[in-house]
């Protein structure tokens, strides 16, 4: 009898060659997935953390994300900038892109933790 990781089983059907191939995608799928839904919840902690902290730190960073949407919308036609920058703030874009910077800074760490356990290529 021969192991399952061995040569033989490589040399299967076309159907055990898409079942494995189909498995492989799947697992890729859901690492991935659970790498974005643990980079979310690790945001939203660092977001929590800062604020148990210091909350005024959160003020100042959406403070300086508003700055960075008022620039980006000052690019748009006269009307539209005003039109913009407010549907931005009624939408809360300075507070969103305060939660993507967390779970970049998330992320970040998260791959930092884990870079001396990657795998080499061949």
């Amino acid at each position: 009898m021969r192991p399952i990781g061995s040569q033989e089983c490589w040399r299967a059907g076309p159907k055990m060659r898409s079942l494995r191939h189909t498995g492989i995608l799947a697992a890729a799928l859901i690492a991935r997935l659970l790498f974005k839904g643990t980079a979310l919840v690790g945001g939203l902690v660092l977001i929590a953390a800062v604020w148990f902290w210091d909350a005024s730190l959160l003020t100042k960073a959406a403070d300086e994300n508003l700055l960075l949407v008022r620039a980006a919308a000052s690019l748009l036609p006269a009307d539209w900038a005003s039109k913009a920058e407010s549907a931005l703030r009624i939408f809360g874009a300075d507070r969103a892109l305060l939660l993507t910077e967390a779970i970049a800074v998330a992320k970040l760490v998260m791959l930092g933790f884990g870079y001396p356990f990657r795998r080499l290529p061949r």
